[in-house]
């Protein structure tokens, strides 16, 4: 859950700041020539910010023991399904460079790899397999997958509801992994649309005075992640149960920014149950983030 463990760790300011990647394309890829219009514009936010291009990949999918056809006209028809997709999600005036491709390969895992390596992709970014309406080959772990598979972040977009404008970005600040992720996508988002952040950590409301101190820390140490960025602002959130407070607060917020849960198979049922709530549960659209080689926490010192 996301509220602060105990014993609490001093000097939470000492976190890693976040840079900026030379890897600056957004890899998009489809699921049975799908891709939802909320998904491609996120995409499309981060590689203005990145000043980089959207790709959107059309997998072909041979598994071993089929024939493996990459024909011309078979690779062009899901070139232009690509292409159309880009058109519907972001018409013809967006000021980012997109292209659309397709390519043949085993799995759509190896697909997606190879193509984010070959374009130098510094996300890849995909509908949540539980909110997409379109089913997809790889079942409700796609993003496990492909975190195994590719070089650079890997973002699912979803949530039940979809926000028609971004003006607002909840990001619930915790000691996972990919916290510190989480607060640096926040900001590219709120600096593409013009938003503003807000950074929630989420203490019992029992909690002890030393507690409510470190946790006052936590926040400032998100806080100190995002620089020179102004829009935002910090809170420490009482509340009996931390998934319970998120979903409610989503409601006054566009967005909301989560690490992706810890590695581990107790951490994934704790953090995941967690995470496949607010998913579910939220007011708005949900991301949840994950940056695959590295640990980058807000308390990477001591994890």
């Amino acid at each position: 859950m996301y509220v602060s463990p105990t014993p609490w760790t001093p000097s939470l300011l000492h976190a890693e700041s976040g840079g900026q990647s030379t890897r600056r394309n957004v890899v998009v890829p489809l699921f049975d020539g799908m891709a939802t219009d909320r998904t491609v514009e996120f995409a499309a936010s981060l590689a203005e910010e990145w000043n980089g291009d959207v790709i959107l990949v059309n997998p072909v999918v041979r598994p071993s023991g089929t024939q493996f056809d990459g024909s011309d006209e078979l690779l062009d028809e899901h070139r232009k399904t690509a292409e159309r997709v880009l058109r519907t999600a972001l018409g013809p005036n967006t000021d980012v460079e997109t292209r659309g491709t397709a390519r043949v390969g085993r799995s759509l895992s190896a697909i997606v790899g190879e193509t984010s390596d070959d374009v130098s992709a510094g996300a890849v970014v995909i509908d949540d397999p539980v909110s997409a309406t379109q089913s997809n080959p790889l079942g409700r772990n796609v993003p496990a997958r492909l975190a195994c598979t590719v070089d650079c972040d890997v973002l699912t977009v979803g949530g039940s509801h979809a926000s028609k404008t971004i003006s607002s970005v909840l990001v619930p600040v915790s000691g996972g992994p990919h916290s510190g992720l989480a607060v640096d996508v926040a900001r590219y988002v709120a600096q593409a649309h013009g938003a503003w952040v807000e950074l929630l950590h989420v203490i019992e409301t029992d909690a002890d005075d030393r507690q409510r101190a470190a946790a006052e820390e936590y926040v400032a140490a998100a806080r100190d992640r995002l620089g020179d960025f102004k829009n935002v602002d910090t809170w420490v959130l009482e509340a009996d149960d931390s998934t319970d407070a998120i979903i409610e607060q989503s409601k006054y917020y566009d967005v909301t920014v989560m690490g992706a849960p810890q590695k581990g198979r107790l951490r994934e049922f704790v953090f995941g149950s967690t995470i496949g709530e607010v998913r579910s549960a939220a007011h708005n659209t949900v991301v949840t983030v994950e940056r695959p080689h590295e640990r980058d926490s807000l308390l990477s010192r001591w994890l």
